[in-house]
């Protein structure tokens, strides 16, 4: 299992994408707050962090396809 780790920047970036999206995600009833884990999780030592590693890395779940594509979007993005 590979571990993504983020920067504060990559950080900072992604939490733009999801407050810019946010309404989008309360629409389709998005867990936003486990969307967010999602996207920051940088330690899998726990039962909670690698049960929603698992699900990221499943991308099946529509917070782990938004967290995939709000990461691509923000490697894009300067700050």
């Amino acid at each position: 299992m590979q571990m993504v780790t983020t920067t504060m920047v990559d950080s900072q970036k992604l939490w733009m994408v999801v407050k810019r999206m946010e309404p989008h995600l309360i629409r389709n009833q998005a867990n936003i707050e486990k969307l967010l884990k999602m996207l920051m999780i940088q330690d899998v030592s726990n039962d909670d962090n690698k049960e929603l590693w698992s699900e990221f890395e499943s991308n099946e779940t529509y917070e782990a396809k938004v967290a995939h594509a709000i990461i691509r979007l923000s490697n894009q993005i300067e700050i």
